[in-house]
């Protein structure tokens, strides 16, 4: 395949996947919005603070399994008995890991959280909650990666679509029915739920189409599975060490430092300026199946091209986004969240700025993946979030929710350039 042909590809892709993103990015935002503005900024930020503190124990405690899986699908795309059986494996493992890291958190919630957050709200019944259904959180990544190997973007698209709308609608109907908190954030955790089974139909699906066989045996992969799981062990760590980032760590240690309210501020910013993330995302996921192709093609010079074309439409599509959304972020912040959440809007400011140069870094991780150097990954992340985490407190407490902004930025230039380091020194070794 030409890399005209494989360009071809990547827009047909992006313009499907790209709209299914768009689409439950609406939903998400609008879900967002509702209960920003029915449950007020501090009852907002405790939902912020509960969802966040699930995501960073799971970060800790579950192994990140779909990076290996896209990387070894790819690698034996041809191959369908050896595709199968990575696939059910993948699975096998994200479900084992996902109870038990889930039994954890419930664990831990119910016996140490409220020593750290002490709110009018039973925390630790949240916690339980959202657990239920972000058990399934895993194996979806790992069910995605799947549908992007075979180039079924049109089915993560109706998935996008079906599983985002219905939590909308299941959050404005208890919203207006039931204030129960309890049941909103199960009610959040729904689109996982959805999800999850959307994907195993849609998978039941494509493996009918190619003839594939559901069976329970790992020997044509016996002799991978030890590197499978070092792979996954390396992005883990990395992924468990880049915790640090201003969504999940940032929205958890502002409610801790300064409190829920200035969470919720927090959390309205980052909320609004997800859509700068949301063209990226699309990207990011058709991407890394085509870096793994080019990489083991040996095609370098054209993996080199596809970097710098698509990273600089990317870039033009997101400026202009940017700049629509700092022209009017006090009007964006009042209208869609309300007056109360006005003191976000430098926070937003600054998350606009962090937004712009994460999305021109989003090769970074795809292509040091591909070329099967997970442990430079694992040195990035570690500088990286070393530096982030030393900046978070201070500026947290001296800036509140408007500190955590900026140590966002900080990190996206730092990952900027650990990733420019890295296409210098190892591509450049390679002939890129």
């Amino acid at each position: 395949m030409t890399i005209e042909e494989i360009y071809k590809r990547i827009f047909s892709n992006f313009k499907i996947l790209g709209l299914g993103k768009i689409f439950a990015g609406l939903c998400s935002a609008l879900t967002i919005f509702i209960l920003a503005q029915y449950l007020g900024v501090e009852i907002f930020g405790i939902i912020a603070i509960t969802i966040s503190i699930v995501e960073v124990l799971n970060i800790i405690l579950n192994l990140r399994i779909w990076e290996a899986t896209t990387k070894f699908l790819g690698d034996f795309q041809s191959d369908t008995d050896k595709c199968s059986q990575v696939l059910l494996w993948s699975l096998s493992l994200s479900i084992k890991f996902s109870l038990l890291s889930n039994f954890i958190i419930c664990l831990i919630s119910f016996y140490f959280i409220e020593n750290f957050f002490n709110f009018d709200l039973e925390i630790q019944n949240l916690i339980i909650s959202y657990c239920l259904f972000y058990i399934f959180q895993t194996s979806n990544e790992i069910l995605d990666s799947f549908l992007r190997t075979y180039n079924k973007y049109k089915l993560i698209l109706i998935n996008n679509i079906i599983s985002n709308l219905a939590r909308l609608i299941i959050v404005y109907f208890l919203l207006n029915y039931s204030y129960n908190i309890n049941f909103i954030i199960m009610a959040m955790g729904s689109s996982i739920f959805i999800g999850f089974f959307l994907r195993i139909f849609f998978t039941n699906k494509v493996f009918k189409e190619l003839k594939f066989k559901f069976f329970y045996k790992y020997s044509a992969i016996k002799q991978y599975k030890i590197k499978f799981l070092k792979f996954s062990i390396s992005t883990h760590f990395a992924n468990m060490i880049n915790l640090a980032n201003e969504k999940n760590l940032g929205v958890l240690l502002v409610g801790y430092l300064v409190g829920p309210f200035y969470a919720g501020l927090f959390k309205a910013a980052r909320s609004t300026v997800k859509i700068i993330r949301r063209i990226m995302d699309p990207l990011l996921d058709i991407a890394f199946p085509e870096f793994i192709l080019l990489v083991n093609q040996k095609r370098l010079g054209d993996l080199k091209k596809l970097i710098l074309n698509s990273t600089k439409i990317l870039g033009l599509a997101s400026i202009s986004l940017g700049l629509l959304i700092f022209i009017f972020s006090h009007d964006i912040i009042k209208l869609f969240f309300g007056p109360e959440y006005i003191d976000a809007t430098i926070a937003l400011n600054l998350l606009i700025f962090a937004a712009l140069i994460n999305n021109i870094s989003y090769w970074i991780t795809p292509l040091i993946l591909a070329m099967n150097n997970p442990k430079y990954l694992l040195v990035q992340t570690i500088l990286v979030s070393s530096i982030y985490i030393s900046t978070l407190y201070p500026l947290i407490i001296n800036l509140e929710h408007e500190g955590a902004a900026y140590s966002g930025v900080l990190r996206a230039i730092c990952v900027l350039i650990f990733g420019i380091i890295f296409i210098m020194k190892y591509a450049k070794a390679k002939a890129i």
